[in-house]
């Protein structure tokens, strides 16, 4: 009798997930109807593939980004700032080196962007994602980038440590990513507003963009320097629209953090792209004129 009770428990569980995968395999199909979902290869993988690939498959960044939120990495049709006179030799190469310059990196790598349509499926649009996207932009500019991999709440959890020493993680990580990559120059950490809409929000040539801030922790001895690096990069968001930028926010005192990591080196940046109210498409757009901005201010600066 026991034996009989769990063949009809394995058989039911079979059932379920076959509606399990069936009901799946329809919601996407809608989305996709719907024009919410641009890509038929993520359909295919769905509906024809096995959970076991799709499982694999979707929580790696790089596979959401081309497949599911149809996010154009390849930069087929590039957004020119108006800088004069650009370089055509990548950075990497007016350095005479093939290793990265730029870290990206992300305090709060759990902030996350609107993700209406993708949430049923647990997948979350965050800034983690943006710094691959960022990454993936500046790269096709000829600038190498490393984004930091490693979990900043593991790590707090390891250490017995609360969210509000964050940055202390982030300490560490800055400090062995650039011990074990001596050629890093410029450290970006990236965020996102938990602002209103209307605040973090412009549009351009009929495109809605995510607006930029930058941070600047005044109890940080040397934060003059890092201030001019955001002045001359706010200057240049400005330069392309100045609609898309929101200035830069100088922040000290008791109940703020102050220093932001900002006196690990005189180029590292603290940027808010957005907010939470924000989609994944308006950062998109403006993470492909931030890495025109990040690209020609490097180059700009190769020996400083």
């Amino acid at each position: 009798m026991g034996r009989f009770k769990g063949k009809k428990k394995k058989s039911n569980l079979i059932i379920y997930i076959g509606l399990f995968l069936i009901s799946m395999a329809f919601s996407i199909k809608y989305l996709y109807d719907e024009n919410l979902i641009k890509n038929d290869t993520l359909v295919d993988i769905l509906i024809n593939d096995n959970l076991g690939s799709f499982k694999n498959n979707i929580n790696d960044v790089d596979f959401l980004l081309k497949y599911a939120l149809n996010i154009d990495l390849e930069k087929e049709a590039k957004v020119e700032v108006p800088i004069e006179n650009r370089e055509e030799e990548s950075v990497t190469e007016q350095l005479g080196i093939n290793e990265p310059i730029v870290y990206i990196y992300n305090t709060h790598q759990d902030e996350k962007y609107q993700s209406a349509y993708l949430e049923p499926y647990n997948i979350n649009t965050t800034v983690f994602m943006a710094s691959k996207m960022l990454k993936e932009y500046l790269e096709n500019l000829g600038v190498g980038v490393i984004v930091e991999e490693n979990s900043v709440s593991e790590k707090l959890n390891s250490l017995n440590l609360k969210y509000g020493s964050s940055y202390k993680v982030t300490r560490m990580f800055l400090e062995s990513a650039k011990e074990n990559n001596p050629s890093l120059k410029f450290f970006i950490d990236l965020h996102r507003d938990s602002s209103k809409y209307e605040n973090t929000t412009t549009e351009i040539d009929g495109e809605s963009y995510a607006k930029v801030l930058f941070v600047i922790g005044l109890d940080n001895a040397s934060y003059a320097n890092n201030l001019a690096l955001a002045e001359k990069l706010k200057s240049k968001v400005e330069e392309f629209n100045e609609s898309l930028s929101r200035g830069i926010l100088q922040k000290s005192g008791k109940g703020v953090n102050g220093v932001y990591n900002q006196d690990f080196d005189s180029n590292t940046i603290l940027i808010e792209v957005g907010g939470q109210y924000n989609n994944i498409g308006e950062v998109n757009n403006t993470l492909k004129i931030l890495a025109d901005i990040l690209a020609s201010y490097i180059k700009e600066n190769l020996n400083g």
